[in-house]
């Protein structure tokens, strides 16, 4: 039986600005061949993906689901770095009492210089305040005991931003590397 995977989370998830082809979900599903949901959307936070999981996530039973969000969360200046990780820890154990593995995906830094010129310019957000909650976020993820990739650090040498928050192509193409390391070495 093919393997199931959903990727759910945000506007990186989905793939903004590009076309849902050039996403590194959609390149994972083209590497692998497995059945890969891309159940990304613009805008998201944690407190959406919570309301949504059941349908977005459950309901399609996959083997694995990874979670990659917490950015909006910040930039809404919504919730802290402890209430997005009690959030991650509540779809994963959502997803683990289904027989579904979660993977924690960390979310990437933003480049501040980039952001504050390129995204929502004049909004007046502080985006190295917003790196410093994702790291924060980050390492919470990195000790909880539970499958992660940590993109927070990986794309850090990657470091293609179209506009300071959303990957380039290209960007989109090493997280995908990144991601298919990770299901190899599983």
């Amino acid at each position: 039986m093919k393997k199931k995977l959903v990727f759910i989370g945000n506007s990186i998830v989905n793939g903004f600005p590009w076309k849902r082809s050039q996403c590194f979900v959609s390149l994972v599903r083209k590497a692998t061949g497995f059945d890969v949901i891309n159940k990304g959307i613009n805008g998201d936070t944690t407190g959406n993906i919570i309301r949504r999981f059941d349908n977005d996530v459950i309901a399609h039973r996959p083997d694995t689901v990874f979670i990659l969000t917490g950015t909006n969360d910040f930039i809404y200046d919504e919730l802290t770095p402890d209430q997005v990780y009690s959030n991650l820890i509540s779809l994963s154990e959502s997803a683990a009492a289904e027989g579904i593995t979660p993977v924690l995906v960390t979310p990437l830094p933003v480049d501040a210089e980039m952001a504050s010129r390129l995204w929502m310019a004049g909004s007046g957000t502080d985006y190295d305040t917003i790196n410093r909650q994702l790291s924060e976020l980050s390492e919470l993820i990195r000790n909880c005991g539970l499958e992660y990739i940590d993109l927070n650090s990986e794309y850090r040498r990657c470091g293609l931003y179209h506009d300071g928050v959303h990957p380039t192509p290209e960007g989109h193409g090493f997280i995908a590397q990144v991601i298919l390391d990770s299901i190899a070495e599983a």
